[in-house]
């Protein structure tokens, strides 16, 4: 029974806020730490990664040497002897380098891969633990692009950048020294013209920062727009809004075709620039160099030989060093993400010493039940209410009453605020939570079918059901007779969620699931709400048969289904107005009997 006012409403519901805005992330937050998150999940991989290091510096080292054992050969070029092996070393130094790239591409192509592997296996199996209260509160297009997008920004930093990182940052500290041990005079002349590169090339990577930002703000918003658009077409051609959704469409086109412009002039004018000034450094340092031979302060030409190659290559990698940081920045940006779904606390564990529940009867008991989606706007009030073993409940009301809320809370798919509610004297909490979930047969409201044949679709909650089993569980659910009718009857393969199939063919098959399951307790939540009025009553007569001595919980808004129930329980604003059976309600002549007259007036 309702027992109004035997509980004070808590003082902050454990609510849900309910999706936001995402906001594109350009810098990581904490750099080192989630760099240190990273590391840990190379666990496996530390060796290899060991491997790359050495391989990068091994790489560099040609690199290195090549300018100089280059100025050797100018010196050598009076003694063919002298030169001809120079040149051999020379040439052998070119395929060590050749060799050693291969060598780290290959190794980091497997090492790479297999982190992201990795990664990819510890976000889904911490995804498919949340609670759906975190489903909730973010958009799915959200979630998708955490699990794809970002993830692939971390694959191809690993796989890529991360080799030219340390490759780059060996060079230039190997070049940096051998143009000192050369000439301290040219280095410090060699390093004004460096300066000013860096600070150009910091203050231009800020500015196309911003503007790639901006560029990937407004793909997402163009991506929303395509998507939303496909997804309700019929609607759009029904109310002949072609041409606002294309104005649509136009308008944030444009603004990223105007944003993507400004950034790749932004960024394709840096280059030349920095050849410009490295050209200009060059020359500079040829001069002095020149000046410096003259004056005979410099006589071995194939030093000024090997300086000026080291020149060329000390300038190149720092804009590819800043271009590969801001890809490091945004990847570390994107794994912070990925953590902050990992950080997410899975659905309650089950409790020390959690019951097992082999046989459940049946008997469920709400107990001063509260509940909220958000703090302090509670769905269902006090509810209280015994549903004995055996009895078939039916739960009717408004929009918005709290009626699939009821439902998700037997079912555990989110926890009560306060109260309790107990399944055979015990809280649901103190059941092991595969029991619990094994003990309900459910059909939602909405139809959630698989990328799998229809038969695999049926015997989903029971995978060992046998083919003959599926057929007698459609034909109960009268699914039989359109399923013959299929392609490869049960061999026929769904795509995209069933959308082949008409809506109530979709329950149809949900409905025969849940009969395959052959669970103690069933609930049905709207399942025959978007199927025909013969198809009803074929379904009508097929719970009363599946729903005989075990409990159910059916959820209608069509009174005439559940006039058969035992028990009746009308909510509204989250409390329970009216109770019975439809017998005593009409003598009640209360908001169930008008609900009840007024749907037999319309039909």
């Amino acid at each position: 029974m309702a027992e109004r006012g035997g509980a004070v409403p808590p003082a902050n519901l454990n609510g849900i806020s309910r999706p936001g805005r995402g906001r594109a992330v350009v810098k990581p937050k904490n750099m080192k730490g989630t760099l240190g998150r990273l590391w840990k999940l190379t666990g496996g991989q530390r060796r290899g990664l060991g491997w790359i290091l050495l391989l990068s510096a091994f790489a560099s080292g040609a690199s290195i040497l090549s300018p100089y054992v280059t100025g050797l050969a100018v010196t050598a070029v009076s003694n063919g002897d002298a030169l001809l092996w120079i040149l051999s070393c020379l040439a052998g130094l070119y395929l060590c380098d050749w060799l050693v790239r291969f060598l780290q591409a290959f190794f980091m192509a497997s090492i790479g891969q297999r982190v992201i592997c990795h990664i990819r296996r510890t976000l889904f199996d911490r995804v498919k633990t949340l609670p759906l209260s975190f489903f909730d509160r973010r958009r799915h297009g959200e979630l998708m692009s955490r699990l794809t997008n970002d993830v692939d920004n971390i694959s191809t930093t690993i796989s890529n950048s991360l080799t030219l990182l340390l490759t780059y940052g060996f060079t230039v500290a190997g070049v940096f020294a051998m143009m000192l041990y050369l000439s301290p005079l040219l280095t410090m002349v060699s390093l004004t013209g460096t300066g000013l590169v860096f600070l150009l090339t910091k203050a231009v990577t800020k500015r196309t920062r911003k503007l790639f930002a901006g560029q990937q703000k407004n793909l997402g918003a163009l991506n929303g727009q395509v998507e939303e658009s496909i997804a309700g077409l019929a609607v759009v051609k029904a109310f002949c809004r072609e041409g606002e959704m294309e104005r649509e469409f136009g308008e944030k086109n444009e603004d990223l075709c105007r944003v993507s412009i400004k950034a790749l002039i932004c960024s394709g004018y840096l280059m030349p620039l920095m050849n410009v000034i490295n050209n200009l450094l060059y020359v500079a340092v040829s001069v002095l160099c020149g000046v410096l031979f003259v004056n005979g302060r410099i006589t071995d030409i194939g030093l000024v030989t090997g300086f000026l190659l080291y020149v060329r290559q000390f300038t190149r990698p720092f804009v590819e060093i800043a271009n590969i940081y801001n890809n490091f920045q945004t990847a570390v940006a994107g794994a912070e993400r990925v953590f902050e779904i990992l950080d997410e606390q899975p659905e309650p564990s089950d409790r020390a010493g959690a019951l097992p529940l082999t046989h459940p009867k049946g008997d469920i008991e709400l107990r001063h039940v509260w509940f909220g989606y958000e703090p302090d706007m509670p769905v269902l009030k006090d509810v209280s209410v015994k549903i004995p073993a055996g009895t078939q409940a039916a739960i009717v009301g408004s929009t918005g009453s709290g009626k699939t809320t009821v439902i998700s809370l037997l079912t555990r798919f989110y926890d009560v605020s306060s109260g309790s509610i107990l399944l055979d004297g015990h809280d649901l909490r103190d059941y092991r939570m595969e029991d619990l979930r094994k003990a309900f047969g459910v059909v939602l409201q909405d139809t959630a079918l698989f990328h799998a044949s229809v038969l695999e679709n049926i015997r989903y909650g029971r995978p060992e059901a046998s083919a003959e089993q599926v057929r007698a569980a459609a034909r109960t659910a009268g699914a039989d007779g359109f399923i013959g009718r299929l392609p490869q009857g049960y061999d026929t393969v769904l795509s995209q969620g069933g959308m082949e199939l008409s809506q109530g063919e979709r329950q149809l098959l949900t409905i025969a699931r849940a009969v395959l399951a052959d669970a103690p307790i069933l609930i049905l939540d709207e399942a025959t709400s978007s199927v025909d009025t013969v198809t009803e009553q074929k379904i009508r007569r097929a719970m009363l048969e599946i729903c005989e001595n075990r409990t159910s919980v059916i959820i209608a808004h069509r009174l005439s289904t559940i006039r058969d129930s035992d028990l009746i329980l009308l909510l509204e604003n989250g409390e329970i107005a009216e109770q019975g059976t439809h017998g005593e309600l009409m003598e009640k002549n209360g908001r169930y009997a008008q609900m009840y007259r007024t749907q037999t007036e319309l039909e």
